[in-house]
């Protein structure tokens, strides 16, 4: 019941965005959200190779796993700083300070969430890659 809930609060949202042409009030965080569920991808695979004994071959999702983060990080500042900016933006309405807000506040989450899978697995890597044989 609870996965087809979710499910039906998301989609009536993007319905409600869509209905009402107000898409463009979380387009820009979804090339955001897109690579960041790259990241977690890549560590996932990272940590995979790592538990199952195969850390010589951990280099080559680790390589495009800083990649995307120094990228995606890079942006998403620059994101929050733009949302941000425009929430306080004298000429900004109460909606659109309210959007810029919420905009704002949802991608640092989603920043700060993806630092801890990165914080999580390194810390798993490194206690499985110290452990005596």
């Amino acid at each position: 019941p609870g996965a087809q809930v979710s499910t039906a609060l998301v989609v009536l949202g993007w319905g409600y965005f869509i209905w009402t042409g107000n898409i463009d009030t979380i387009w820009p965080m979804f090339g955001i959200a897109n690579q960041l569920l790259a990241v977690v991808a890549l560590c996932v695979v990272t940590s995979f190779l790592i538990n199952s004994g195969r850390a010589r071959h951990a280099w080559i999702p680790i390589l495009p796993l800083l990649f995307v983060t120094s990228t995606t990080s890079t942006a998403g500042v620059q994101l929050i700083e733009r949302f941000f900016g425009d929430a306080r933006d004298p000429a900004a309405t109460a909606a659109k300070a309210l959007q810029g807000n919420l905009n704002g506040s949802l991608t640092v989450v989603m920043l700060a969430l993806v630092a801890l899978v990165w914080i999580l697995s390194a810390q798993r890597w490194w206690r499985v890659l110290k452990k005596p044989e």
